[in-house]
C-alpha cells in the first residue's frame, strides 16, 4: 500500500495544481467561496474514490506477482501462476512477462537438452576410450615378457633401456586413463540426476580398494600407504568414494618429494551419541604441502596454486571434483596444510541415516 501511495505522489500533485487552477478561474468569474469549496470537495472525493478503485483493481495482480517472484523456486514459472489482469497496464506487463518467460524457458530447455546430450556423449566416449587403453596395457605387458635367448651385454643393456621406456609408456597410459575417468565424473557432477546409491560400507574396504587400484602409481613414485583405525562403517556410494580416494592418492603422489614419501589413512568417530555424530577420514601425506594463503582455495575449480604453476602438471580439477562429489553425497570435506609440511584432506561421514533424506 505504501509503495502504491508513493507512486501516486506526482498524480496527486498534478490534480492539486488542476484544483488550484479551477478555484482561481471560479473566483475570477465571481463564484462565491462556498460554491468553490463544494466544487473542490467534490473533486477531492472523486480523486480519492478513483485512487481506491484503481488500487483495488491492481492490488491482487501485483501482490501475486510479488509473492511468486519472491517465493517460487524458479521465477520463470511466475507467468504461469499469475492470472491475467483486467486493467490495461497489467495486461501489458502480463504479456511482456509471458514473452520473456517463454523465451527464457525455451532457452533453459535447450540448454538442458544440450547438457544431457553432452553428458551422454562424454560417458559413451569414456567407455569407448577405455577399450583401446586396456588393449594398449595388454600389448605392453606382452612386450615386457622376457625372451630367453643367449644375448650379449649390449643386447641386455638395450633391452633394459627398452623396458624402462615401456614402463614409462605404461605410466603415461595410466595418467591418460585417470584423466578420462576424471572427465566422466566431471560430466556426471554437473547434472542433477541422483546417479549414486548411498549405502553402508566398510571404510577399511573402501580405502584398501583405492590403494590397490592406485598401487602402481604409488610404487612408481615410491610412496608408501599406511592405514590406522579404519574399522568403521560409513554411509556413501562406493563407486564415487573410490574415485574421490583415487584423486586424493594421485594428488599426494603428484606432489610427493623426489625420494618418495608416505600417505596415511586414519579415521576417528566424533560426537558419538549426538545428532551430529560423524566419522572423519583423514588422508595426509608428507609432500611439499600448500601455503597457508592457498589452503582456502584448494577446492576451487581450476585453482592450481604455486606448486601447480611451477610443476605445470596440475589442472585444478581433482580436488574440485572431490569437494563437489562430497557435497552431492552430503559429506563435509576440508583441507589443512603448511608449506613443506605435507597436505591433509578430511572427509566427514554423518552417522545419522536421516541426514541423507533431508
Amino acid at each position: 500500500m505504501r509503495a502504491y501511495l508513493r507512486s501516486m505522489v506526482w498524480e496527486w500533485a498534478v490534480a492539486g495544481f488542476g484544483a488550484a487552477l479551477i478555484a482561481f478561474v471560479l473566483a475570477a468569474a465571481g463564484v462565491g467561496t462556498a460554491v468553490i469549496c463544494v466544487v473542490l470537495a467534490i473533486g477531492l472525493m472523486v480523486e480519492i474514490l478513483v485512487t481506491v478503485v484503481r488500487y483495488a483493481r491492481r492490488r491482487e495482480f501485483y501482490a501475486e506477482l510479488e509473492e511468486y517472484t519472491d517465493e517460487t523456486a524458479c521465477p520463470l514459472w511466475t507467468a504461469e501462476m499469475v492470472d491475467r489482469p483486467s486493467f490495461w497496464e497489467g495486461e501489458v506487463v502480463y504479456d511482456a512477462l509471458q514473452a520473456v518467460s517463454k523465451s527464457a524457458n525455451d532457452g533453459v530447455a535447450a540448454a538442458q537438452r544440450q547438457l544431457r546430450d553432452y553428458r551422454e556423449y562424454v560417458e559413451t566416449w569414456v567407455h569407448e576410450a577405455k577399450s583401446p587403453l586396456a588393449a594398449a596395457h595388454l600389448m605392453l605387458e606382452n612386450l615386457k615378457e622376457p625372451v630367453h635367448l643367449p644375448r650379449g651385454d649390449e643386447e641386455i643393456q638395450r633391452d633394459a633401456a627398452l623396458m624402462g621406456k615401456l614402463e614409462a609408456l605404461d605410466d603415461e597410459l595410466d595418467r591418460v586413463e585417470g584423466f578420462i575417468e576424471q572427465a566422466l565424473f566431471f560430466a556426471r557432477s554437473e547434472t542433477l540426476d541422483r546417479d549414486y546409491l548411498i549405502r553402508s560400507h566398510s571404510l577399511r574396504s573402501l580405502v584398501t580398494s583405492a590403494i590397490k587400484t592406485n598401487a602402481r602409481t604409488m610404487i612408481a613414485a615410491h610412496v608408501a600407504p599406511t592405514c590406522k583405525d579404519l574399522d568403521f562403517d560409513v554411509f556413501t556410494d562406493d563407486k564415487w568414494m573410490a574415485f574421490i580416494l583415487g584423486q586424493l592418492i594421485q594428488n599426494s603422489v603428484k606432489y610427493a618429494n623426489a625420494d618418495g614419501g608416505a600417505i596415511r589413512f586414519s579415521a576417528r568417530r566424533l560426537d558419538e551419541g549426538l545428532a551430529n555424530e560423524r566419522v572423519e577420514l583423514t588422508v595426509s601425506d608428507d609432500g611439499c604441502g600448500v601455503s597457508a594463503a592457498d589452503v582456502p582455495r584448494v577446492f576451487d575449480k581450476g585453482f592450481t596454486g604455486e606448486n601447480g604453476r611451477s610443476g605445470k602438471r596440475s589442472t585444478g580439477i581433482g580436488l574440485y571434483l572431490v569437494a563437489r562429489l562430497c557435497k552431492k553425497m552430503g559429506l563435509r570435506v576440508s583441507a589443512s596444510s603448511a608449506t613443506g609440511e605435507g597436505f591433509a584432506v578430511t572427509i566427514a561421514f554423518p552417522s545419522n541415516k536421516m541426514h541423507f533424506f533431508e
